[in-house]
């Protein structure tokens, strides 16, 4: 029979795993957030800083998708893995997960960016 972690400590595991990942994941949070805004520059609904257009829109959207792709080859194995050990149920775990790697980005990088 397979150890599991009691109850508590199968929380403390997700939040622990959740926040960590959460910060890797500030990194295609923030570079997708700026894709956004140069399609906006290039759609002409605000104002163009020749900065970020200068190279075209197609690097912006290549570096997020290797971005999103490190970090989902990265974040689902270590949450599956963590969650095998943990007595919780599928469905609680991935969303508190999921939820919990939007944490550390809202906290410290969505008030620079709306500032």
């Amino acid at each position: 029979m397979r150890r599991r972690l009691p109850t508590p400590l199968g929380w403390a595991l997700c939040v622990v795993l959740g926040l960590a990942l959460g910060w890797l994941c500030r990194f295609p949070l923030i570079n997708t957030w700026l894709t956004g805004w140069v399609v906006a520059m290039e759609a002409g609904w605000t104002p163009v800083d020749p900065t970020m257009v200068d190279d075209g829109i197609a690097i912006y959207f290549w570096f997020i998708g290797e971005l999103w792709s490190v970090f989902a080859l990265l974040a689902g194995p270590l949450t599956m893995l963590a969650r095998r050990w943990a007595r919780l149920p599928a469905r609680p775990w991935w969303w508190t997960s999921v939820a919990l790697w939007l944490v550390p980005a809202t906290v410290l990088d969505l008030p620079a960016l709306l500032g």
